[in-house]
Parts: structure tokens; sequence; C-alpha cells
């Protein structure tokens, strides 16, 4: 009786549900190296770009809206509103597109942002605290002066929360659940899985004798 035939790179050659296994996952190092942590790493860099993208268009639309209630004038909202929606639209093909299919690994998306949902929120929190402490006093005094000032400044303001929300906290979260949210569709998309497998079985570590998982 034999075990599984070695592979080329001096593994025993496993199957894609093996290396899949969240069993595996859970006993194996966070920050060792597989080809499987690789592209999911690489897909949910670029996943996350463009979930900034989706976030991004309302908060266009919404700085449009702001302008326009202060100069009275409709066409920062419309032309606003045209660019937040055409970049949410062009932020869910892209979206869907990248996380259908293999990413190219050989091209580096490098992300120097938070890479948690906690780290995003702790840098929202962080950045969104210093300009606070200018605003509010300022919409303290505005209030009691009883002008229209207070309105304008709270409105900037959450803008702002909100731009650093779509840029770091939105992105963040992708990037933490990179390799759960990949562990789920390689399960349920059979074009995403035949593409693991096919990759599988002519991967080979051109370093050394890394395994292709665990992820």
């Amino acid at each position: 009786m034999t075990g599984p035939e070695p592979s080329r790179a001096g593994q025993p050659a496993q199957p894609l549900d093996y290396w899949l296994s969240r069993e595996l996952a859970a006993v194996a190092p966070p920050q060792a190296p597989t080809r499987l942590r690789q592209l999911a790493d690489a897909q949910a860099s670029r996943a996350a770009a463009w979930s900034s993208a989706i976030a991004g268009g309302p908060v266009l639309a919404l700085c449009g809206a702001l302008v326009t209630a202060v100069a009275g004038n409709s066409a920062p909202v419309l032309v606003l509103g045209m660019v937040g929606a055409a970049l949410a639209v062009l932020g869910v093909v892209r979206w869907k597109r990248v996380r259908s299919a293999l990413p190219d690994t050989d091209k580096l998306l490098i992300v120097r942002g938070p890479g948690s949902a906690r780290g995003g929120a702790l840098a929202v929190v962080v950045l969104g605290a210093v300009p606070g402490a200018a605003f509010i006093p300022a919409m303290l005094s505005a209030t009691a002066r009883e002008t229209g000032t207070a309105g304008i400044l709270l409105g900037a303001y959450l803008l702002f929360l909100a731009l650093l929300v779509a840029c770091l906290a939105v992105p963040a979260a992708v990037l933490g659940r990179g390799r759960r949210s990949f562990r789920r569709r390689v399960l349920a998309d059979t074009g995403l899985r035949h593409a693991v497998e096919q990759d599988l079985a002519s991967w080979r570590d051109p370093f050394g004798n890394a395994a292709y998982g665990p992820l």
C-alpha cells in the first residue's frame, strides 16, 4: 500500500479540499506563506480597492448635496451625483470580476492601510478625532450666534468621517475577511474552484518546497 504520490515540489499531492480545511488553517502559523494564502490575499487587496470605490460613490453624491445646499446651485449635486454613481457602478462591476477569477500574483498591489475591520475602525477614530477637536468648538460658537454655519460645519465633518470610512474602514474590513471569503467562494463557485484546482495541479514553489496550502 502506497501513500500519496509526491509532487515535483517534494510535497505529498493533496486534494484541494484538504488545503481548504479550516482545521488545517487553525493549526498552521497565520503568517506562514502558502500559495493559497497568496492567491486569497492578492484577490482581497484588489477587491478592497474596488470596495473603496463603491463606498466612495455615495460620499461624492453627499458632498455635492452639501455644496448645493451652501451655494444654492444645483450643479454640484448633479455633477458629483453622476460621478459618484458612475464610480459606484464601476466599483461593483470590477468587484464582481475580481472575486470571480484568480489574481495575477506577479503584479503586486501594495496595501499600506490597516488590514482588518478593527484596524480600520481605529484609524477612522484616530484620524477623525484630530479635526473633530477643531470642529466642535467652532460648531458650538456658531450655534451660540444662531447662524447656519453650525449646520455647514457639522455636514462637512460628517462627510470627512464618511470619506475616512470609505477609504480606510471598508477596504480594511474586506482585507481582514479576505481568506475566509476566498474559502467560501471557492467552495460555492464552481468556476473559481476549477481555476484553483488547475493552479494546484500546475503550481510549483519557485524558491523551495513550500506546500500549496493551508488557507
